[in-house]
């Protein structure tokens, strides 16, 4: 039976911090230590009045601002956007990006993943990148009213005007909010013939607190933990104490999940109302 021991708990509050030109760097996530073949995740400081500049090359790299107190910029595409809590970029191969923290210090995600196998984006372009925001994301509620998402890289996503949000399946990420009570099913992650080891798989806690279940096994987390869990390891994760903030990721998009456990309001997500009162659209997820 899988347990606790098979999976990876780090906390980025006690990670090494290594000082580089725009501030801090934190690895939390990369092959030697968590076993993950195809994404790499650090948390970045940006220090007041320094920036980081990305460069894509060959891989793919999502950005994500975990918080900006006072502010600063996003530069992309010629374009500049408010560096605020919940906005980022997704880069393709060759594209670049910058991130400048103005008033405070910024604290971000910084996730790497490399370019999948035709066989993985099925038809899918690959690109070009965006810069999103969560006011623009579109949340989507579980059936059973205790967690809400907004994803910020999905290809199964769509806009209002009917569009895909992302043009590649190298990765899949949002936001995720359990209310207090919450859970997601007991479930497990396994491979494809496309990717048959299957997605590199965590959660990264924010605000909150979670217990994370792992067979007869939990553990309570606590904000700024990343759980990596292995391709096939069953897992549950719910809120302790009142609401939990965590982004969620999967890279690459490929795989089959296994619900283990019986949920009396199924497994659908829906996305929210435009307008008050307004018809519920199923998410589908083909």
């Amino acid at each position: 039976m899988a347990n606790m021991s098979d999976v990876s708990i780090i906390n980025w509050n006690k990670a090494e911090a290594k000082p580089v030109a725009s501030g801090l760097e934190r690895t939390i996530c990369n092959q030697g230590l968590c076993g993950s073949k195809t994404l790499d995740v650090y948390h970045r400081t940006v220090s007041q009045g320094r920036r980081f500049e990305v460069q894509a090359g060959n891989e793919y790299h999502l950005v994500y601002v975990i918080e900006a107190p006072k502010g600063g910029t996003i530069s992309f595409n010629s374009k500049s956007h408010a560096a605020e809590a919940g906005a980022g970029v997704l880069l393709v191969p060759g594209e670049s990006a910058s991130f400048e923290a103005s008033g405070s210090d910024l604290q971000m995600l910084h996730m790497v993943t490399p370019k999948p196998p035709a066989a993985v984006e099925q038809g899918l372009p690959g690109g070009p990148g965006y810069f999103f925001n969560r006011k623009t994301l579109r949340p989507l509620t579980d059936a059973s009213g205790g967690r809400v998402r907004r994803f910020c890289v999905e290809s199964t996503v769509r806009l209002l005007d009917g569009s895909r949000l992302t043009p590649t399946n190298a990765i899949q990420a949002g936001e995720m909010r359990y209310h207090d009570g919450g859970s997601s099913p007991y479930h497990r992650h396994v491979g494809t013939p496309a990717n048959p080891d299957g997605p590199s798989h965590c959660y990264i806690t924010f605000k909150g607190r979670g217990v994370v279940q792992v067979g007869d096994d939990t553990q309570e987390i606590e904000p700024g933990t990343l759980v990596f869990f292995p391709t096939g390891v069953p897992h549950r994760l719910r809120a302790k104490g009142g609401p939990l903030d965590y982004f969620e990721l999967q890279a690459w998009k490929s795989f089959k999940t296994d619900v283990l456990s019986e949920e009396k309001l199924g497994l659908k997500w829906y996305y929210e109302p435009v307008a008050p009162g307004g018809a519920r659209v199923e998410w589908d997820q083909t």
